[in-house]
């Protein structure tokens, strides 16, 4: 799944380019399912796993949350985070990129999002406006796993001061600019849509074999 910082640019580019009334809930939410322990990782994400395929259930926190989301944009903001890692699993798995298969190379694509961080924090000229004093605690979307807002946070914070050198492995700037351009416009379609009341995305589109 993408990075923090590749979420948060998501947010902050939706935001300037369609109208958002709360752009920090917004961001909030673009970052809030990773901000999990590992262990609630699947259930932070929908996902759902069959006989034969693993996808991102957006659908479901969709039907679930759909009033909230046309109201209050740290859920749609959420939404959206579970449809760009739906799209980014099938996009970075394509054919055409090479992606890690065993434990020690999934740590090296790990170290690509850290050597990343600066390339776009910079290229893309993000600003980092979340504080670390959100609580979270009685809204609904509490419900869905206990979340580590205020850590997850300062783990962002220090993302745009990051500067880790070295070269890519898995990930390079030019996928990363690829994923960005190619994502963007459904995103704010989808947005369109729901404001629509209508929606062109289904979850099981964007779903990958399970491994036997």
């Amino acid at each position: 799944m993408a990075q923090r910082t590749i979420h948060y640019l998501f947010g902050e580019t939706i935001a300037n380019r369609i109208e958002i009334a709360d752009k920090k809930r917004f961001l909030l939410g673009s970052i809030m399912p990773d901000a999990i322990e590992a262990r609630d990782r699947n259930q932070s994400h929908f996902k759902v796993r069959t006989d034969s395929v693993s996808y991102f259930d957006f659908e479901a926190f969709r039907n679930q949350y759909i009033r909230l989301m046309l109201r209050d944009d740290l859920y749609l903001g959420y939404y959206l985070h579970l449809v760009e890692d739906a799209f980014y699993r099938a996009f970075i798995y394509q054919d055409c990129f090479t992606m890690p298969r065993t434990p020690e190379e999934v740590k090296l694509m790990h170290h690509d999002y850290h050597i990343l961080n600066s390339y776009i924090v910079y290229q893309y000229g993000i600003h980092n406006i979340l504080k670390k004093d959100i609580i979270l605690a009685h809204e609904p979307i509490a419900r869905i796993v206990p979340f580590r807002i205020h850590e997850f946070l300062e783990e962002l914070s220090r993302d745009f001061t990051e500067q880790t050198d070295g070269a890519t492995v898995f990930l390079t700037e030019s996928m990363l600019d690829e994923f960005i351009e190619a994502y963007l416009p459904l995103a704010i379609e989808e947005i369109k849509n729901l404001r629509n009341g209508t929606s062109a995305l289904r979850a099981t589109d964007y779903a990958w074999p399970r491994k036997r």
